[in-house]
Parts: C-alpha cells; structure tokens; sequence
C-alpha cells in the first residue's frame, strides 16, 4: 500500500489540490519564499503555507522581530540615554 503525505499549513488547512501553497524557511537572516514543491515541503527546516495570506501573515511577523532591541549592545554615537531607544512594544504592523 501507497503511503500518502498529508501536507498542513501553519494556519490548520490541509493541502488539496490547488496549486497556490508556499513554501517559507525561516533564518536568523530573515524569511525566505518559495513556489510549491512536494519533495522541499518534506524538509524539517521548511514551512508549509497554504497561501498568500499565510505568507503576509509570517512576513509580517518577521518584520516585527526585526523591530526587537539587541540586547548587549554598547551605545554609539550621541545615543547614551536609554530613554532614547523606542522599545519593541510601541509599534504595531497591521495586515490589510
């Protein structure tokens, strides 16, 4: 008997037949995208999304972590009052 890959996004939708899924690895560069492909999809460093909404959704949320203050730095520059650097929390991206 055949076994058959059962393909999930990160949002809980199975893959069908439709031919819109991405496929996205994660580094600590950033977010990379891909067109469909089955064998990639079974790589445990690769994300499986069902579309561009998905995608959008995890753009978005690597573009937050970007936001995030590096821990450990020495200022440089006129910056020494931490007062100065904007925390994290205070911006928010939205998603049309």
């Amino acid at each position: 008997m055949a076994a058959i890959t059962i393909y999930t996004c990160v949002c809980g939708v199975q893959k069908k037949t439709s031919n819109h899924w991405v496929l996205a690895k994660v580094t600590s560069h950033g977010v990379t995208f891909m067109p469909w492909d089955a064998e990639l999809a079974r790589s445990r460093d690769i994300t499986i999304l069902c579309g561009e909404g998905c995608a959008a959704s995890m753009l978005s949320r690597s573009l937050g972590d970007w936001k995030k203050p590096v821990v450990g730095v020495t200022s440089v520059g006129s910056v020494t009052d931490i007062s100065a650097v904007i925390s994290a929390e205070e911006y928010e991206l939205a998603v049309a």
